[in-house]
């Protein structure tokens, strides 16, 4: 079969034997020196002849020399209906075929987690920062399965004694406890009582299932292992068309990174016979491109998202066979996954923030916006900086505890944060708001002030469909009342004590707390969605007309302003000018000019 050698040789061969061309087998040999050894690559020409590959045919010339060509019949080209690489490592040998589809792999190669690769990332010169390293699937999943089972002590009896001491060793002889009873301590020689009853149980119908397909899975693939678990493993209410959206935020970041894809290989320098024979030999699913990837998700052909993952691995496993293990290529596909696997851990953790980071250029306060997955708002701090205001992402199940947080205000940066360093925010942050605080911490505050205003609010007007206009309206009238708290609490001096006229800041909340009767700028949760909006909408409405009604008396104001510099006035009385007496002086009439002529005859500019 074609796995007695490297698959990444058919592309070589081809390249020298395209069109039908005939080399010596010494040419064939010579070519495959990079990838291994001379001995290797002419029992590499061997299998490859003795399987029909290769033809050899005589020379033409005097010299009759036999030459090698490439089967030009597919038909004669060896077929078999599975792959026989490992769709893992890439390579032939003993492989184990899937129960579910074509492809086979090595039980060695097997991944513990489908969606951990069993191969370490290359690391890439040229990037700023690197993406946290996937765990090794070759590390135990609990400390206890290396140490040592104490053994039962055998019972000390007589020399002479006619028990069987081999039977006392075992636990069937031994007294034990059923579990399934407090208090039923017995003997193996005993029977259980007639109408001793037995605790009832709840059938785990999940563990069940699990058991029961836990030896099939070890006989699938990681494609098909993938499928099994993409309903399980996508946000809920996620869409399609939403789902479209977010990939090609991800696709259109990371895509860049293959230059070079087989599809677009076999395009630029082979002709269809020759692209039919290679496909023949190598692959056994349809070959997939980077322009396939883009048009699947324009046309929203994704229902989950491992099914976007699966399409990746099909690419990754057919540039490997094609342009080999060690090619530059294939390095590509790695990084590749490696970007693409943490946009998917990010959108499973939380669709709408990894949608609000992507189209931050649409709104300057695009992290204020409230989640479907709500998150808990937390003050965070790190070396060197005061508490800052952030959101939890997620919680770390080892030990220690650390909190992945993204924090308010600036870059909107991540960090993982100890648990001894986290605080929940109360619902009244006013005490966190002080005088000294830099403009950075202020600008946070604010926009988690704005945040939690928000988040009253359904997110469903925030969401993927929502119209985008009532969304930032609500952003402009949460963020007018973050504005005035802020100003207002900041406005005092630090250090300077509250006069009897000006309250201080302890003064004005303590009077804001008592005061009952005033108004609050954001709606209750008590108060239905449909009610807080019209009345939100009518407050709009509201303020543009009374803004349109400004704008119309200031363009008329400055109107009149514009005509009023146009006209000259008296230089003595300074009522409208009628005549110029020179370019410094006017006057609205003779006698005017007569009395202001001692004044403004030594700068007149005019020869009388």
């Amino acid at each position: 079969m074609a796995g007695d050698f490297p698959p990444s040789v058919i592309r070589i061969w081809m390249d020298k034997l395209k069109k039908g061309v005939g080399l010596p087998a010494t040419v064939l040999e010579r070519s495959l020196l990079n990838l291994m050894s001379a001995e290797s690559a002419s029992l590499s020409v061997k299998n490859a002849t003795e399987q029909g590959i290769l033809v050899a045919r005589a020379g033409g010339g005097r010299s009759k020399r036999l030459t090698l060509a490439f089967c030009q019949k597919v038909t004669r080209l060896p077929y078999s209906p599975n792959d026989p690489f490992c769709f893992e490592c890439h390579l032939p040998g003993v492989v184990k075929k899937c129960i579910s589809c074509v492809r086979s792999f090595h039980e060695k190669c097997q991944r513990q987690d489908p969606e951990k690769p069993n191969y370490s990332v290359p690391s890439d010169k040229g990037q700023p920062y690197q993406f946290p390293v996937n765990e090794s699937d070759d590390e135990p999943l609990n400390n206890t399965q290396n140490l040592e089972i104490p053994q039962t002590p055998r019972p000390l009896l007589d020399h002479n004694s006619n028990i069987d001491q081999t039977l006392l060793a075992t636990t069937d002889f031994l007294k034990h406890e059923n579990f399934e009873w407090d208090d039923d301590v017995f003997f193996v020689c005993e029977q259980k009582g007639a109408r001793q009853r037995k605790l009832p149980r709840i059938k785990d119908e999940l563990q069940s299932s699990l058991d029961s397909d836990e030896g099939s899975d070890l006989e699938r693939c990681t494609h098909c292992r993938l499928l099994a678990l993409a309903a399980l493993h996508n946000p809920p209410q996620l869409d399609k068309q939403e789902l479209g959206c977010l990939l090609k935020y991800s696709w259109d970041q990371h895509h860049s990174w293959i230059s070079m894809d087989v599809a677009k290989y076999m395009a630029k320098n082979w002709n269809e016979r020759d692209k039919a024979l290679v496909k023949r030999v190598l692959f056994k699913t349809k070959i997939l491109g980077l322009r396939d990837i883009e048009q699947n998700i324009a046309a929203e052909k994704y229902t989950y998202l491992t099914e976007f993952l699966m399409d990746l691995l099909d690419l990754q496993h057919n540039m490997a066979m094609f342009f080999g293990r060690k090619s530059v290529e294939y390095n590509a596909t790695k990084w590749l996954m490696r970007d693409v696997t943490h946009d998917i851990r990010e959108i499973r953790r939380c669709p709408d923030c990894f949608r609000y980071s992507n189209e931050a250029s649409l709104s300057d306060l695009w992290f204020a916006k409230p989640c479907l997955q709500r998150h808990e708002l937390v003050f965070a701090k790190q070396v060197g900086s005061p508490p800052w205001p952030a959101k939890v992402m997620s919680v770390s199940k080892r030990q220690p505890i650390k909190y992945d947080v993204r924090f308010f205000g600036g870059t909107h940066s991540r960090a993982l944060i100890s648990e001894r360093d986290i605080t929940p925010i109360e619902s009244d942050i006013q005490s966190y708001i002080k005088p000294r605080n830099s403009r950075a911490l202020s600008a946070a505050i604010r926009e988690l002030q704005c945040h939690m205003m928000l988040s009253h609010y359904s997110a469903s007007l925030f969401g993927f469909h929502a119209d985008p206009t009532v969304a930032e309206n609500l952003i402009k009238v949460a963020l007018s009342h973050c504005t005035e708290s802020t100003e207002t609490s900041a406005s005092g001096k630090r250090g300077r004590p509250p006069t009897p006229a000006t309250p201080g800041v302890a003064r004005r909340r303590r009077l804001n707390n008592t005061t009952s009767n005033t108004a609050s700028p954001v709606p209750i949760r008590g108060i239905p969605d449909s009610v807080a909006y019209d009345s939100l909408t009518a407050e709009v409405q509201q303020a543009n007309n009374d803004l349109l009604k400004c704008r119309i008396e200031l363009s008329a104001t400055q109107k009149k302003l514009a005509e009023v510099k146009r006209k000259q006035w008296c230089y003595h009385c300074l009522d409208e000018a009628v005549f110029n007496c020179c370019f410094t002086a006017s006057y609205c009439s003779v006698e005017c000019q007569r009395r202001d002529k001692r004044r403004h005859q030594a700068s007149c500019q005019v020869t009388h």
